[in-house]
């Protein structure tokens, strides 16, 4: 039986644990992997204390300043329920364990978001790509696509740029959107072209990736490309349990204090719809949940 079980390996998740073994709580983190889409970013330019770190890199400090703890962990499994018995949370993993505890912190954030269209699946790891940190140097000189032209698809366009021949944005609104810094650099890129107001079709090809068709202003577009880089956001990883009302988008609806609609249940980070998508958000949201999830606690070993 713990006090506190924080779901999820990044920000919100090992910020909550630490506050709650800091708090005086027996801790237990339960994630599938640590760093998650942190571990798909090229660099971190914008987090205190680090002027320039890589996403892997970063996601590294993060594990070794939780491990300072002591905290208990249980890595390379997910959990799929959460549930409430009188006082007490059953937090199940997939492999049928079950972890007690008088609180939670999700802090699951969330995973790459899907365009749905013909060709995307057949040729997932054939030239459509998820993560160009990751994939990106296998195409170097190549020519490739990216689709997004928000904070993730402008990062990978200027991330490419050093490494593809050409780089095509495909955006669907009228103008980037993102960090001022990196847009300016993408404008910067010789090898860089955007196409504004314009909705991928098709991905196409044999065996691998050959070209993608989008439309603009109502006629078709074919790109010769080897691949298509989707950077369209996220998807919220917030089905861990039916305890929780989410909005229409799937983001786990908080009060101000990151507390679910469920007394003891708080949710950090990505995964709610409370706050911008940042490192730094997560991290704070994640102090505020534990310090939160500590008092509760208190309260209900009091009661007991």
């Amino acid at each position: 039986m713990k006090d506190l079980i924080t779901i999820g390996g990044a920000s919100a998740s090992l910020t909550a644990a630490i506050y709650g073994k800091r708090s005086g709580m027996d801790t237990l983190v339960i994630t599938d992997e640590f760093g998650g889409q942190i571990n798909n970013t090229d660099v971190v330019e914008n987090y205190l204390g680090f002027k320039s770190i890589s996403g892997p890199g970063l996601a590294d400090k993060y594990v070794e300043h939780m491990r300072e703890y002591d905290i208990d962990e249980k890595v390379g499994e997910k959990v799929v329920d959460i549930r409430k018995d009188g006082n007490v949370f059953e937090v199940e993993t997939e492999s049928g364990d079950v972890e007690k505890a008088y609180a939670v912190v999700i802090g699951t954030g969330g995973h790459r978001r899907r365009l749905d269209i013909p060709g995307e699946e057949e040729f997932r790891n054939k030239g459509v790509v998820y993560c160009a940190v990751c994939d990106g140097p296998l195409y170097q000189g190549e020519d490739v696509m990216v689709v997004g032209g928000g904070y993730a698809g402008t990062e990978a366009a200027l991330y490419l740029s050093d490494i593809a021949d050409t780089v095509t944005v495909v955006d669907a609104g009228e103008e980037l959107t993102g960090e001022e810094i990196t847009i300016n650099e993408v404008r910067k890129a010789e090898n860089v072209e955007v196409v504004h107001n314009a909705r991928m079709k098709e991905i196409y090809g044999d065996d691998f990736v050959e070209g993608a068709r989008y439309e603009k202003d109502g006629e078709m577009h074919d790109e010769e490309v080897a691949g298509v880089f989707v950077e369209i956001g996220t998807v919220p990883n917030s089905g861990v349990t039916d305890l929780v009302e989410v909005n229409d988008e799937g983001y786990i609806e908080v009060s101000n204090d990151l507390e679910t609609g469920v007394p003891g249940l708080y949710a950090a980070g990505d995964v709610n719809d409370l706050g911008a998508q940042q490192l730094s958000v997560s991290s704070g949201q994640g102090t505020q949940a534990a310090l939160n999830a500590s008092d509760y606690v208190k309260e209900v070993k009091n009661e007991d």
